[in-house]
């Protein structure tokens, strides 16, 4: 729903920016700001600043940047009106909407959130149904899980059925582009609707507020796929969500201890480990971890375990983690269950203690990697010892504590019976090319009024005269008072412009806040451009006085040039006609406006 202007002030107001991110991202204090490394982006060198005094965030690497209703927008993928609500909900701010308001104007994706929530209670009730749910609980009384798990995780059971949901959602008056958008219902080409999952125990998949924003499906004969996941939808995105994340924050919040969290593959996985106890377990979504899991777990964990399969895919699973989990500084060990054996079998097998055994011994990551490229090639073969110091300081060149790299060069030294010096100088030039080929990282500047061009074209100057425009807002005042009819030549700075040029017409009063000025942007890319033009520093007063001067110097040149252009056509002109008196008249004029001061 729309909010007031008002309304939007006072939640911004009550949200501090430097709050809200650092509980999604570690940002430490440089100077006036706060810097981090971009949760949008991958990159080894911090560029994400967040402002204090101006309530912006900006990433001087791939240019994402906004207020505080922005950064919740593009992190924890809210729309404006979720922004809002939970932003609200954080402040204690009581929002003036009622129950009618709501259902006539919920957002779209409150209508997936709704979609998916009946799809869960849909499969759930088939379940529980004595005996359409029969062969479903069979299975999973098979599997070792009963009515404790199947309640605790919604469990639930699609049929053979090709409409059943279908038929069900229509019921609840979702209209077709509704239910095609979440995902559950597909369409064919010939134009018939059908449920996307059948025949399969169902796996509802919650975020990490709880709710259901998609399913996981288990086939229950020979059919392949054995697992379906739902498509990505605008509340679905694979590659950051995690399964029983949204149970496991719990277990893992506010210890003092270490705070670790287990990660599994599957979905039956991490179900048998928060059945025998081990709460603080998640599980990837069929797909390999990501950065973007790894950022999300870095809220709430300090260190991870990885309980992959005993396997050899298991392993490669583990070992292409590894560098994630550096890159992104977070703790990482790695459990190496007993070949043929995957965390639930073993679980069942073995029972409570001997996992907790096994977590008590999980391996650093540098013993763990050392130890499989050396079951992987021969340390005493030329070609084998090249391959595993290549693989071993490629890990090596992404950790950040110096600490930890001397300790495993030396170890890694001793293993392989070579000379540390050399590992270090071999370190040392993969580092050196690392840093070469790698894209250089834009960093903020210390912005200057040297060598401004008098031609806008080039956009320079009208990005500095913004620029000082939101720094500090009583220069529109003054620009206005020089240039009664100014505009931008770029369409958006002059976007950007005419708002607060608005605000100070409608408000009476030259002092227009950075927050002000962003809450009255819809657009995500214009705020991203207002975050831009703010991020960097003036070094004094005198140096933005200075710059602000010099802009208007330049725009009375280039207004001066215009005038000349002009008398020039106008002489011209007269000369065609063979007015010699006006040709005369525009000469001398001509004359004057030369001699005035530029």
């Amino acid at each position: 729903m729309a909010y007031h202007e008002q309304i939007i002030d006072q939640i911004q107001q009550a949200s501090d920016i430097v709050e809200v991110i650092s509980a999604c991202v570690p940002l430490k204090r440089t100077g006036r700001n706060f810097k981090a490394n971009c949760p949008f982006h991958h990159e080894k060198t911090p560029s994400f600043i967040v402002s204090p005094d101006r309530q912006i965030f900006h990433c001087f690497g791939c240019g994402a940047g906004g207020d505080v209703f922005s950064f919740l927008m593009k992190h924890e993928q809210m729309n404006f009106p979720e922004a809002v609500r939970h932003l609200a909900d954080r402040a204690r701010i009581p929002l003036p909407e009622s129950e009618k308001q709501v259902r006539s104007e919920r957002s779209e994706n409150d209508r997936l959130y709704q979609i998916c929530q009946v799809a869960t209670e849909f499969y759930h009730a088939q379940l529980m149904n004595p005996e359409m749910g029969k062969q479903g609980r069979a299975y999973l009384s098979q599997r070792g899980f009963g009515p404790d798990e199947i309640k605790e995780f919604q469990l639930g059971l699609a049929t053979q059925e090709w409409r059943a949901l279908l038929q069900h959602v229509i019921k609840k008056e979702f209209s077709e582009r509704e239910y095609l958008r979440s995902g559950l219902i597909s369409k064919s080409a010939q134009g018939n609707t059908f449920d996307l999952f059948r025949n399969r125990i169902m796996f509802p998949i919650m975020n990490a507020q709880g709710k259901v924003i998609a399913f996981g499906g288990r086939v229950l004969n020979d059919d392949l796929p054995k697992y379906l996941n739902s498509p990505e939808t605008p509340i679905f995105k694979k590659r950051r969500e995690l399964y029983a994340l949204n149970i496991a924050k719990r277990t893992i919040s506010g210890t003092d201890a270490v705070r670790q969290i287990l990660i599994t593959e599957g979905y039956l996985d991490a179900i048998r480990l928060h059945a025998n106890g081990f709460k603080n377990t998640v599980a990837t979504l069929g797909t390999s971890l990501t950065e973007d899991h790894v950022r999300v777990l870095k809220r709430y964990a300090d260190e991870s375990i990885v309980v992959f399969d005993g396997d050899r895919a298991g392993e490669q699973a583990s070992l292409r983690s590894l560098d994630i989990f550096l890159e992104e500084g977070m703790g990482i060990r790695v459990l190496s269950l007993p070949r043929g054996f995957d965390p639930d079998d073993f679980v069942r097998a073995k029972g409570q203690e001997a996992m907790k055994q096994l977590i008590r011994e999980s391996q650093d990551i540098f013993d763990f990697k050392l130890q499989v490229l050396l079951r992987r090639f021969n340390k005493s073969d030329s070609m084998g010892l090249l391959k595993i110091t290549s693989e071993f300081l490629d890990t090596l060149s992404k950790l950040k504590n110096f600490v930890l790299v001397d300790r495993c060069l030396k170890r890694l030294a001793a293993t392989l019976g070579v000379e540390e010096a050399s590992l270090r100088s071999e370190l040392a030039k993969l580092q050196k090319k690392q840093q070469g080929t790698q894209k250089s990282e834009a960093v903020p500047v210390q912005t200057t009024a040297s060598n401004l061009q008098a031609d806008r074209k080039g956009n320079q100057l009208e990005r500095v005269l913004l620029s000082l425009l939101l720094h500090y807002p009583p220069y529109l005042l003054a620009l206005k008072e020089a240039f009664p009819n100014f505009s931008f030549l770029d369409s958006k700075l002059n976007r950007i412009f005419s708002l607060m040029d608005q605000m100070v017409c409608v408000d009476q009063m030259p002092e227009i806040s950075t927050s002000k000025v962003l809450n009255r942007i819809n657009d995500e890319e214009l705020k991203a451009l207002v975050s831009s033009l703010l991020a960097g520093e003036w070094l004094s007063h005198e140096n933005r006085e200075q710059a602000f001067q010099d802009c208007l110097r330049a725009l009375k040149k280039e207004e001066h040039s215009k005038r000349l252009r002009a008398l020039r056509n106008r002489i011209s002109q007269a000369e065609d006609q063979g007015d010699e008196n006006l040709v005369l008249k525009y000469m001398k004029d001509y004359q004057t406006l030369l001699s005035e001061e530029q």
